[in-house]
């Protein structure tokens, strides 16, 4: 399903926040469009990037797998925090 003008302006806005560094305004605007619309694998991506808990960072990319099970940036996210809570 195609992103509506708001939802692909949420997310490109919330990507383009993240980028910038500014995690509190990439979440908010990343955290309504999951909200509008939970089936978009990258908003959930760049929400991974935008939340500082790692459980949150894990549910983020465990719902990217579940749109798109071949996500490599996803599985690469939680091979990382696995690593991470390995240690």
């Amino acid at each position: 399903m195609p992103l509506d003008h708001h939802q692909a302006k949420l997310l490109y806005e919330g990507a383009q926040a993240l980028v910038r560094g500014d995690k509190e305004r990439a979440r908010e605007l990343l955290l309504e469009l999951v909200e509008l619309n939970e089936q978009i694998p990258e908003a959930w991506l760049w929400l991974s990037g935008a939340v500082d808990d790692p459980a949150d960072q894990r549910v983020a990319l465990e719902n990217v797998l579940a749109l798109d099970p071949n996500n490599p940036y996803a599985q690469e996210g939680l091979a990382y925090l696995d690593a991470q809570e390995g240690t």
